[in-house]
């Protein structure tokens, strides 16, 4: 089930269709004040794609007092271009991925699959077929699942988003080679390649501090200042 929170109601009525199609269940909210509420009343959803420009409680409003209660459900903002403040401190609070309107219903629902893949034990695709071993990275104790979007130090199981998962993926396939920011933007964001620099550097931040449950992993990432960021 995916919760689809947003203010407009055409807006709310195309998503729903496009994802109705894709064979998803959607429940629909006006703000972040009501899919707070039914969070609270027992609703489970295993997503929840929200804008962010809501009346009564906005979008950030919404996830930090998800993240505070401990409500770990995945959240995708929609936003617009020059909400470029919200969408930073958004993906600091704790959101999987974010979408700039507007967007293709392709892209939304690659992107939904995608997160679905990484949060649900349940949920399956075609690249369950094809071989295990081709379907996971290894580093000094670190294994990456690119099928069920899992990783894990000596195995440990880590948390990460999928904008985490995708840089991190990144840096074992280019050990020793410098990804600049606007490589890394479209490795994370294919479609949306006027995301600033800062964004990126929130998410490296992140991850960083994610990796140094191994005192080895404390600086795998290194900025090299002018060029981007390395692994190794």
């Amino acid at each position: 089930m995916i919760a689809l929170v947003d203010d407009e109601k055409n807006v709310r009525m195309t998503i729903k269709t496009a994802l109705k199609k894709e064979g998803f269940e959607i429940c629909e909210f006006a703000n972040g004040q009501e899919i707070y509420d039914a969070l609270h009343k027992g609703l489970n959803p295993d997503l929840i794609v929200m804008d962010i420009m809501m009346p009564v409680l906005d979008g950030i409003g919404a996830l930090r007092k998800f993240r505070e209660e401990g409500i770990k459900t995945p959240v995708m903002f929609l936003t617009s271009r020059d909400e470029e403040f919200d969408k930073v401190l958004g993906l600091e609070l704790g959101a999987d991925d974010y979408l700039c309107k507007p967007f293709s219903m392709r892209e939304l629902v690659a992107r939904i699959h995608v997160i679905l893949r990484r949060f649900s034990s349940f949920y399956s695709d075609s690249r369950n077929d094809t071989n295990d071993s081709e379907d996971k990275l290894h580093c000094d104790g670190l294994e990456l699942n690119l099928a069920s979007y899992t990783a894990a130090i000596d195995g440990s199981a880590i948390e990460l988003t999928v904008t985490e998962f995708r840089l991190l993926e990144a840096f074992l396939k280019n050990q020793n080679v410098v990804l600049s920011r606007e490589q890394l933007i479209q490795i994370c964001y294919p479609e949306d390649t006027y995301l600033n620099d800062r964004a990126i550097d929130c998410h490296i931040k992140r991850l960083r501090k994610k990796l140094s449950v191994k005192k080895s992993f404390d600086e795998k990432i290194s900025t090299v200042y002018g060029a981007g960021y390395k692994w190794g």
